[in-house]
């Protein structure tokens, strides 16, 4: 139990301070889309280890305390991806319209 209490701790404290910092990194202007990609990566791998840390807890005969903080740090993890995935498409969207042709004029009669 000692090594499940070890490693929720580590991601709590990890999910603590992404929490304060992913919002003002995302809401940064001069983010880039690939700088936006490789942080969604990296928080989606982050929510899928806590989906498999939670599974093996839910697995094993431990406490509930620590299911339900490995589904809350999930939960955190998730919503930080979500943020992240969203910031992706937005990038996405910009830059696509940046380099789209420019739309023709029309003559008016």
């Amino acid at each position: 139990m000692a090594q499940w209490l070890d490693i929720l701790r580590e991601k709590n404290e990890l999910a603590g301070q992404l929490s304060e910092k992913i919002p003002r990194f995302l809401a940064y202007e001069g983010l880039t889309l690939d700088q936006a990609t490789r942080l969604h990566i990296f928080l989606e791998n982050h929510a899928e280890e806590m989906r498999r840390l939670a599974r093996e807890i839910g697995a094993v005969d431990l406490v509930d305390a620590l299911h339900e903080a490995a589904d809350a740090l999930d939960r955190i993890f998730s919503d930080l991806a979500a943020a992240a995935e969203l910031k992706v498409a937005e990038l996405r969207q910009k830059e696509a319209y940046a380099n789209a042709p420019p739309a023709p004029k029309l003559a008016y009669s």
